[in-house]
């Protein structure tokens, strides 16, 4: 069987309109090998550093989304958001320090700042990835980190005129015991003299999953007995009992909070692209992307907050709190339900023509917008029981502290529904975001003949970001945090989801749980009757904000052909000129009182509303150099050199701020409107050595110095009885970051039968950074954010005859996750490695099943605050199995 290759579309100048390659010209590879090789065409033509990702049938990538995919490229890494790859990282460079583009064109995202979320975008409607890690002057996207620019299918490329394939499957979570359906089809179609065409994408997928967390909601805190934490009613140390010693800077956790994690997501997405060649000199084409996700996560959890009852019990281990216990004290109870529904749209059109037989010029129109909805159905609600006695206890060695509570009234508190009170709410809080790029680009590329070739180009992006917040007035959300208030005994049930199954600590397994709109009508009804307000969250304007950015940019470039002692020389040169400026317009304001009001919160005076806005500008000179030598046919080196930027994220940009005012979480977040940029320059050498069509062995090394780093300050700020930890991004210090990367693929080919089908593709990544910052909070120093020293990826696959089969494992090294957590914490995101595994059989020519399993191994994803005895989060996700068909046509 014939599997038709996709055309490489990468060439000096990204023509995304490429003729294809002629029939005769088809690599007769199939499925993995196939995608290998399409990845390696791209990597070998291009000057600069490229690496890519390919599908390996029509609209199939080998794992759940992008992002899954690129970990497997050398120096690619992933964070990973409940068991799903998100996030991603290049080379330490987190998500903020990497752009993200659809054949070319910037991508909207529904995040805060400029990082974009893989796991709103199926994979099924995407053919390929190219992640750009030495730029060129004319490719989109101002990045330290890479572009990465995802392609989807062009039907004019595709060698044969009718292609179609449909799969449909089903995946089983393991902890939600749940089967989730998915669906694909893909159809490219175009008419034998190749001058028009059609291609169209689809998918569709249902899931729920689940997974249990362990964690320190509000992180931990130093605290001494001498502090107002510590009194009641005016009386000093009237919360201690007479066996606890005095003690001073001691830190403790500040609450524990075990949940349970339900996920829902339903996910929908469609690609169409047209092409038209009226002449043989013009082609004309248009394609959209269209993804909805609509994301439902309901978290039910237990809170051990400390700020109630005496202590009785303390033991201290070098100035940590490692076991307490509490009497007459409380324990809350949080169900938080969130929604978010993300639409992400991509309209564009493009028209290449040569002018001549040298000189080409294209245009370029496009339009992205993410729509992220659901504040209208995000609530956060807590329940409170009183006079509890409750315990923790650190010293098992695990990230899951032994813990429980017992009520002196009845049996089983933690499911008994008798007593529980009214307590803490925000009613349709959260916000919207809406964000919008327009672009257009004009470029022209002149090669007459000879050695060198031209290019140029003029381009303009204009992008707003809005974030509309809506929050409960703080009045109304403690209306009931007195706690005074018995609700109804039937408004309960028991969870009966037995916590952390896998874990053999002491620990508590269930709770109750309940419809959080049914509480809040009962308290609804509370407030009517009391004569207290208690409405929905309201617009909140000191939450919210406006940042219009314009970018005006041009480039010249040219690729330049030689020969140096008989090797062929390939030389890429260019200059590209940014101009940026940007208006960030929202509302501020402080926080005039705040006091304890001795049950457990704290009574804050807000002043009001100020609406405020800033401006800025900015121009950088941006040159680059690649260069690729082909010592022999198969052995190549490289050489780039460039100047880069990345913009400050938009939500540091912003002057929206946040203000939490819960006992040991007192802290207030801003946005810095006077951000100037990330500015590096960078070098990075290679050699490449292709010893087969389908192997490669292959060494980069790259050094990166960073001029400034935008960082989170942290410091104290004392209002009345009461310290916030104010956090606010700025500009520090600069630099630098070097390592290297080793990538090896090989199919082994030459093997005796049955042999001949096993293949192996693997890459390690090295990456060390100098940066020193100081957490003034924590008292502990940190470095960049997302920069994993080691990483490492290893694939294993069998493909002969009508069985394909891959065993990959990656790993990487922990992260820095947030510099400036909970409490001003810097947070780590530990070491994490996953097993996954594949299957799949051709019954015929054209139809196949498959069965896929992820994260065979079950590992755990565990952050911690400072050090990993301080747990911050520590989750299990499960293992998932997904079985299915494919048929092609």
């Amino acid at each position: 069987m014939t599997v038709a290759t996709l055309a490489p579309q990468m060439a000096a100048a990204q023509d995304t309109t490429a003729s294809a390659p002629a029939e005769d010209t088809v690599v007769e590879v199939r499925g993995i090998r196939r995608g290998i090789k399409q990845s390696l065409d791209i990597k070998r033509q291009s000057i600069g550093v490229v690496d890519s990702i390919a599908s390996e049938d029509l609209g199939k990538l080998p794992d759940q989304n992008v992002a899954e995919s690129l970990q497997r490229i050398p120096g690619v890494t992933i964070e990973r958001n409940r068991g799903e790859g998100r996030y991603v990282s290049v080379r330490g460079f987190g998500p903020k320090f990497n752009a993200v583009t659809v054949n070319g064109r910037t991508l909207a995202t529904d995040n805060n700042g400029r990082e974009f979320s893989f796991d709103v975008i199926p994979s099924e409607v995407i053919s390929g990835a190219d992640v750009y890690k030495s730029p060129q002057a004319n490719v989109n996207g101002a990045s330290i980190g890479a572009t990465i620019d995802v392609r989807t299918l062009r039907p004019l490329d595709q060698p044969k005129a009718f292609s179609a394939a449909a799969s449909i499957g089903s995946t089983y979570a393991e902890l939600a015991d749940s089967w989730n359906p998915e669906a694909a089809g893909v159809v490219s179609w175009r008419n034998a003299d190749r001058n028009f065409g059609i291609a169209v994408a689809a998918t569709f997928s249902d899931q729920e999953v689940r997974d249990d967390e362990f964690t320190i909601g509000a992180g931990h805190v130093k605290r001494s007995s001498t502090d107002s934490y510590y009194n009641a009613g005016g009386v000093a140390g009237a919360r201690l009992g007479p066996n606890v010693a005095p003690f001073t800077g001691v830190s403790m956790p500040s609450n524990l909070s075990p949940f349970f994690f339900v996920r829902q997501k339903s996910m929908a997405g469609l690609n169409g692209a047209l092409q038209w060649k009226p002449t043989e000199r013009l082609t004309i084409g248009v394609d959209a992307l269209y993804a909805k996700a609509e994301i439902t996560e309901d978290q039910t959890g237990l809170a051990y907050d400390f700020s109630g009852g005496t202590l009785v019990e303390q033991v201290v281990q070098g100035k940590e709190a490692v076991y307490q216990r509490y009497q007459g004290g409380f324990v809350d109870q949080i169900l938080q339900h969130d929604t978010r529904n993300v639409t992400t749209t991509l309209l564009g059109v493009n028209a290449n023509f040569r002018a001549t037989d040298t000189l080409t010029l294209s245009f370029d129109l496009s339009s992205s917008k993410a729509e992220r909805r659901g504040k209208e159905n995000n609530h956060f609600t807590t329940i409170r029981r009183k006079n509890m006695d409750l315990w923790f206890d650190r010293r098992n060695g695990s990230p899951i502290y032994d813990y429980g509570f017992t009520s002196p009234n009845y049996s089983n508190a933690s499911t008994n529904p008798a007593g529980i009170t009214a307590h803490y709410y925000i009613w349709g809080g959260g916000s919207d975001i809406d964000d919008k790029i327009d672009e257009a680009k004009f470029d022209a590329k002149w090669a007459p003949e000879g050695d060198v070739t031209l290019f140029a180009g003029i381009a303009s992006q204009k992008r707003v970001k809005t974030i509309t917040a809506f929050s409960t007035p703080g009045g109304e959300q403690c209306a009931y945090c007195g706690s005074d208030r018995v609700l109804p005994q039937s408004l309960f049930f028991n969870t009966d989801m037995n916590f952390f199954a896998s874990h053999d600590g002491n620990i508590i397994r269930d709770w109750v749980g309940y419809d959080p709109l049914a509480v809040i009508k009962q308290v609804d009804t509370f407030a009517t009757q009391d004569g207290k307000a208690f409405d929905p969250g309201r617009f909140d304007a000191a939450g919210s904000s406006v940042v219009d950015e314009k970018v005006m940019l041009g480039y010249i470039m040219s690729d330049i052909r030689a020969d140096l002692g008989g090797m062929p020389l390939s030389v890429n040169a260019g200059i590209r000129v940014e101009d940026t400026k940007y208006t960030s317009s929202g509302a501020s304001r402080t926080v005039l009182s705040a006091v304890p009001n001795g049950a457990g919160q704290n009574i804050i005076t807000l002043s009001p509303i100020i609406p405020v806005s800033f401006e800025g500008k900015y121009t950088d000179i941006l040159p680059s150099l690649n260069a690729k030598l082909g010592v022999t046919d198969d052995l190549i080196l490289r050489f780039a050199a460039s100047r880069v930027i990345t913009r400050p994220t938009l939500s540091d940009l912003s002057p929206r701020q946040t203000i939490q005012t819960n006992p040991g979480n007192e802290t207030i977040r801003r946005g810095n409107p006077d951000l100037q940029p990330f500015r590096a320059a960078q070098i990075e050498g290679g050699v490449e050595w292709y010893f087969d069509r389908l192997s490669l062995l292959s060494f980069a090394a790259f050094y990166k110095n960073i001029d400034s780093f935008v960082t989170l300050t942290t410091t104290p700020q004392k209002v009345d009885q009461v310290t916030f930890q104010v956090t606010v991004p700025t500009n520090g210090k600069g630099a630098t970051v070097k390592g290297f990367e080793l990538g090896y693929r090989q199919v082994f080919g030459n093997l005796p039968a049955p042999f001949d089908g096993l293949g192996v593709q693997t890459s390690f990544t090295y990456a060390e950074s100098n940066a020193n910052y100081t957490n003034a909070v924590a008292n502990v120093s940190y470095g960049l954010e997302g920069l994993s020293k080691y990483s490492y990826s290893v694939i294993g696959f069998y493909e002969k005859g009508p069985v394909q089969a891959r065993l990959a494992y990656t790993w990487r090294d922990k992260f820095l996750a947030v510099a400036s957590g909970r409490n001003g914490e810097p947070e780590y995101f530990d070491a994490y490695g996953q097993l996954d595994a594949g299957v799949s059989y051709d019954v015929s020519e054209n139809f196949t099943v498959y069965l896929d399993g992820l994260n065979l191994t079950d590992t755990n994803e565990f952050i911690y605050s400072v050090t990993p005895d301080r747990t911050k989060e520590y989750r299990t996700t499960g293992k998932r199995i997904s079985a299915g068909v494919r048929y092609r046509f």
